[in-house]
């Protein structure tokens, strides 16, 4: 008996998958033989088709997993369609920051995503939603949303290019006025975590658990400039932690007011809103993951 899988590949996610989508798709298919699997391939064409191609074909055979091939924006268009269903996502984590693999500890090449995906169980995990907009690491505003507009604009993915990215970015930026949850606070960024990082590790919120119910809101206030290194290094050894400029607090739901419409970012997505009020939840237990 061959179990089906679905696969959803995004040609234009990551660092190589564009140029090696034809080997990626080989690949797939001969260890889903080895596997007693059988693969059928589909690939986006465009923001959003992800999330069209698994609503038009989640019905069409009893899939074992509907796979996400790409990075997080891949994950996060395939994901939202299977929130509250008994359908798990899959993951091969061939992105440029790949958040929710990492902090599932899902491997980063293709044999060893491919082997786990075969071998692993369905486990369930939180969702959240930011004005009705699903995502399932971290979605904030501030100086990442900021970070994640410019670095959609490169030609070029991946971690340098995110490192130059934020670099310059850091020495231009100024701190907005925020209102969470009736508190008027100025801050460099406000971060909802329900995973705990960003991508390419970088942990916002180390103590963040997909399974608690709970988002760890992250408010980092203003600070000196020659804080930003200790903040960087904390955030990429997985050692920032409450401090005189770093506030956590856990909710089920919070609420974020703004003079202006903010630009927002959602698993890495920037999104400028025409709103100046934020809305934030979380969903427990609303999405199931092969791990």
């Amino acid at each position: 008996m061959t179990h089906p899988y679905l696969f959803i590949l995004n040609p234009n996610s990551g660092t190589s998958i564009g140029k090696n989508s034809a080997a990626v798709r080989e690949r797939i298919h001969s260890v889903a033989k080895k596997n007693a699997g059988s693969a059928q391939i589909l690939f986006t064409e465009e923001p959003a088709h992800a999330t069209q191609l698994v609503r038009e074909h989640m019905h069409t055979e009893k899939w074992k997993a509907i796979v996400a091939v790409g990075g997080d924006g891949t994950v996060n268009e395939i994901a939202k369609a299977l929130v509250g269903t008994d359908i798990p996502i899959g993951i091969l984590p061939l992105g440029s920051g790949n958040g929710l693999a990492r902090h599932l500890g899902l491997p980063l090449t293709l044999d060893a995503a491919l082997k786990r995906l075969f071998e692993g169980k369905p486990s369930t995990i939180d969702s959240a939603e930011l004005n009705g907009i699903p995502f399932f690491c971290t979605a904030g505003m501030g100086f990442d949303a900021y970070v994640g507009h410019l670095f959609s604009q490169q030609k070029a993915r991946g971690l340098a290019t995110y490192v130059n990215v934020s670099f310059k970015a850091y020495w231009s930026y100024k701190p907005q006025l925020f209102r969470l949850n009736g508190v008027e606070t100025q801050a460099f960024s406000l971060s909802f975590a329900n995973a705990g990082q960003f991508g390419n590790n970088a942990w916002v919120a180390p103590q963040a658990s997909l399974q608690d119910g709970l988002l760890d809101v992250c408010t980092i206030s203003p600070f000196p400039q020659w804080y930003g290194t200790a903040l960087a290094y904390g955030l990429f050894t997985k050692q920032l932690r409450q401090s005189t400029y770093i506030n956590y607090q856990r909710a089920t739901e919070a609420l974020v007011e703004t003079d202006t419409p903010p630009m927002i970012h959602y698993d890495g997505e920037p999104l400028q809103l025409d709103t100046t009020r934020i809305e934030v939840k979380i969903k427990p237990g609303s999405l199931n993951v092969i791990i």
